[in-house]
C-alpha cells in the first residue's frame, strides 16, 4: 500500500517496484539477477556505568533510554581513554558514539576541548547540527558550544573562533594542516585541554591522502604534548576491511576495534541490470518509474559531465516530477550544495543525480532506491553508496546498471560475488618519502625537532631527516641537540589531496559565482571553447 511522506506526497513500495522492474517488457533479458536481504533487529544494551546522570538525562529528553549494543561498547571504550575505530553500517548512530563522551567531559569540565575533522565540508555541517540538538538538551547552566573552522568561516568568525576557542572545534584536515597547527601559539588554550580527536569517514585516508593525513596527525600528537595534552583518538567508518589497523596506521597509536554493530537495519533488494539502450537511458527510465511510484532515489554516476547530462535529460522527460529532479556534485558554490541538501532532507526533491560527493555520511533525508551507472570501482563505495538509503530501517534497493567495460560485465556474470562483496583494505605507506619529508620541514617549522622525539626514532625517518638536513631544508644546532626548519612556513606548499589550488567560477555577463574547480580540471573542462555545464545549464 502506498503510504504517505512529511509533503503529504504518495510514496510507494520498494518491493513493487523492483518485482515491476524484473517483469517490465522494456526491461525483458536486462534484468541480470536479483537477490534480496531480510531486515535484521536492533541489539539494544543498557546503558554503560560510565554515562553519568546528567549524560543519561539529556538522552532521555531525545527519547533514548537504551543504546545499540555498539554504541554502548564503543562509549565505554572511549570513556576509559581508549583510542577507538567504530565501523559498522550508515545510521547505525555513529555520531552519539563520540557526542556523548565530548558532552560528559565539558559538563563535568567546562575547559575541556576536542576536535572534530571531517573530510567533507558538508558532514561537517550536519555534525555541528546534531551536536547542537544533543549538547542543548539536558539541565547544565551553559550548553557545551561547538562552531565551524573552514574555508567558508568569514574573517571576522574567523578571529573571534581563535579568541575564543568553542568546546568542539569542527574542521577538516587541510584547515588543520595550514590554519591550526602552524599558528597553534594563537590556538594554546584550545590545544591545552584537547581531551578527545574525532576522525570521521576514515576509510577515505588511504593512498597519497593517507600518507599525508598520518603525517599531520603525528603533528597534531606533537603539538598537543607541547601543550601538556594526550587527547583520545575516535574514529568512524561505515565500509573498510581493516579499520584496527588503519586508524593504528594513522596515529601510530593502539586503538581498539569495534565492528559489530547493534543496529537495526530494513529489507533490502540488490538487482543487476545489462541494459541493451545504454546506463545513461536506462537510467532515466528507471528514474521515471521511481518519480511515478513516489520513491525516493539518489542515482551515482562516475562523472560530473554525466550526472548534470542525466539530471538535464531527466527533467526534460519527467513532466510533472520535473522539478522534483536535481544535480549535485562537486564544484557547485556552498549556498548551492546546501540549499539541495536541505531540499532533499525537507522531502521537496524527490530525486538527486550524483557524483561520488554524496558518498558520505550527510544527512538528506529518508531515501529508498539507490541507483548506481556503472560499477563505482570498488566494493568501499559499493557499500557506502548503497548505504543512503533505508536509513530509517524501511526496506530499500539498490540497482546497479553495468557498463561494457570488464570490471561491470564481471559482475553480471558472477553476481553472488558482488551480493557477498566485502569492503576493500585501505591501504596506505605512512613512511610515504615524499610526504614524510614534507611534512617534517613543516614540523620543523611549528616547533625546533628533537632527536630524542619517538617520531624520529623510526629508520625511515631517520633516513628523511638525514636527507633534509642535505639538501638545507632541516639544519641541525652545533650540539646536535635540536633541528630547525629552513622555512617559516613550508605548509603552503604541501597539498594533501594533491589537487593543486582551487579556482571559483564566475558568470562574466553578471558575475555570479557559479561554482568552484581544482587546477588539473580546470585546464581541462573550462578551457576556452569548452561547454562547462552548471545545475542544467551551459556556459
Amino acid at each position: 500500500m502506498p503510504k504517505s511522506d512529511g509533503n503529504n506526497r504518495k510514496t510507494g513500495d520498494v518491493g513493487e517496484y523492483v518485482q515491476a522492474m524484473r517483469h517490465a517488457a522494456r526491461l525483458a533479458g536486462q534484468v541480470a539477477a536479483h537477490h534480496s536481504v531480510p531486515a535484521h533487529p536492533a541489539q539494544w544494551c543498557p546503558m554503560s556505568e560510565a554515562i553519568t546522570l546528567p549524560t543519561r538525562t539529556r538522552l532521555a529528553q531525545l527519547g533514548i533510554q537504551q543504546l545499540y549494543s555498539h554504541q554502548n561498547q564503543a562509549v565505554e571504550a572511549i570513556c576509559q581513554g581508549r583510542h577507538t575505530v567504530v565501523a559498522t553500517p550508515t545510521a547505525s548512530g555513529k555520531s552519539m558514539i563520540y557526542n556523548i563522551p565530548v558532552v560528559q567531559a565539558v559538563d563535568q569540565d567546562p575547559s575541556a576541548r576536542a576536535l572534530y575533522l571531517f573530510p567533507l565540508k558538508a558532514l561537517a555541517q550536519d555534525q555541528l547540527a546534531a551536536f547542537q540538538r544533543f549538547a542543548r538538551t539536558g539541565q547544565s547552566a551553559q550548553a557545551p558550544e561547538a562552531a565551524i573552522y573552514d574555508g567558508d568561516t568569514t574573517a571576522y568568525r574567523r578571529k573571534k573562533i581563535r579568541q575564543q576557542p568553542p568546546h568542539v572545534l569542527i574542521t577538516n584536515p587541510e584547515m588543520l594542516h595550514l590554519a591550526l597547527l602552524p599558528y597553534h601559539d594563537t590556538w594554546r588554550r584550545f590545544f591545552s585541554r584537547l581531551e578527545f580527536v574525532v576522525i570521521d569517514e576514515v576509510h577515505t585516508f588511504r593512498g597519497m591522502l593517507g600518507a599525508h593525513m598520518a603525517q599531520v596527525l603525528r603533528r597534531l600528537r606533537r603539538i598537543a604534548r607541547l601543550y601538556g595534552s594526550a587527547p583520545v583518538f575516535i574514529f568512524t567508518s561505515a565500509t573498510v576491511a581493516n579499520p584496527g589497523v588503519l586508524a593504528s596506521r594513522l596515529t601510530d597509536l593502539p586503538v581498539h576495534t569495534i565492528e559489530r554493530s547493534g543496529a537495526p537495519r530494513g529489507a533490502r533488494h540488490m538487482v543487476l541490470i545489462n541494459p541493451s539502450d545504454g546506463p545513461s537511458q536506462t537510467a532515466i527510465l528507471l528514474l521515471k518509474a521511481a518519480l511515478a511510484r513516489g520513491l525516493r532515489t539518489i542515482m551515482y554516476t562516475q562523472s560530473r559531465k554525466m550526472a548534470e547530462l542525466i539530471a538535464l535529460w531527466s527533467r526534460r522527460q519527467a513532466g510533472q516530477w520535473a522539478d522534483v529532479i536535481s544535480v549535485y556534485r562537486a564544484g557547485l558554490t556552498p549556498e548551492d550544495r546546501r540549499h539541495i541538501e536541505q531540499r532533499m532532507r525537507d522531502g521537496h526533491l524527490l530525486a538527486v543525480i550524483s557524483t561520488s560527493a554524496l558518498e558520505l555520511g550527510i544527512d538528506i533525508g529518508d531515501l529508498d532506491l539507490c541507483i548506481l551507472v556503472g560499477y563505482p570501482g570498488s566494493m568501499i563505495a559499493t557499500w557506502q553508496r548503497s548505504g543512503r538509503v533505508g536509513r530509517k530501517g524501511q526496506a530499500a534497493a539498490l540497482v546497479m546498471i553495468a557498463g561494457d567495460n570488464a570490471l561491470d560485465q564481471f559482475y553480471i556474470a558472477h553476481p553472488r560475488m558482488f551480493w557477498e562483496g566485502r569492503p576493500e583494505t585501505a591501504v596506505f605507506n605512512p613512511y610515504n618519502r615524499v610526504a614524510l619529508e614534507a611534512h617534517l620541514a613543516c614540523a620543523a617549522a611549528e616547533s625546533v625537532l628533537s632527536p630524542e622525539e619517538s617520531w624520529l626514532q623510526h629508520p625511515l625517518v631517520l633516513q628523511a631527516v638525514a636527507r633534509l638536513e642535505g639538501e638545507g631544508q632541516l639544519m641541525r644546532s652545533a650540539d646536535g641537540a635540536k633541528i630547525a626548519g629552513r622555512q617559516r612556513r613550508p605548509h603552503r606548499r604541501v597539498s594533501l589531496r594533491g589537487m593543486g589550488e582551487r579556482f571559483r567560477l564566475v558568470d562574466a555577463v553578471d558575475e555570479t559565482a557559479i561554482g568552484e574547480m581544482d587546477e588539473h580540471r580546470l585546464y581541462r573542462e573550462t578551457h576556452p571553447g569548452a561547454v562547462y555545464l552548471h545545475l542544467g545549464r551551459t556556459y
